[in-house]
């Protein structure tokens, strides 16, 4: 597990209507890390009461690498005043030679809150 510098990161987020908003594209550091992004997310006090609303935002997270797998992780949950950190293992190319244009699939299901 290095650090994999120069890799694109990508943060949408899925709107009411269905549509897809960019929020942020970020390009990994040396140390693998990418500036933080601020996301909207619901008041703080939503996570006080029983859930009429849920708590927290979803973001999708996409890593690419010339010369590694894509990787895309779907509703990653943001809370308010929270750091939200995802960390990615992605799959070198030259071990997968035929996953070339292949994209790992991750899918967060949301909590039981």
């Amino acid at each position: 597990m290095i650090p994999l510098e120069d890799s694109t990161v990508t943060i949408t987020q899925k709107q009411l209507d269905g549509i897809e908003e960019l929020l942020a594209i970020r390009i990994t550091d040396e140390s693998g890390n990418t500036e933080r992004i601020a996301v909207q997310t619901p008041d703080l006090s939503a996570s006080q009461a029983p859930a009429q609303e849920t708590p927290f935002s979803t973001v999708d997270v996409t890593a690419e690498h010339p010369l590694y797998e894509r990787i895309v992780v779907e509703n990653v949950q943001v809370f308010p005043n929270t750091v939200t950190r995802q960390d990615l293992q992605m799959i070198p190319l030259n071990e997968m030679p035929e996953a070339w244009n292949q994209t790992e699939i991750f899918d967060v299901p949301p909590q039981n809150l």
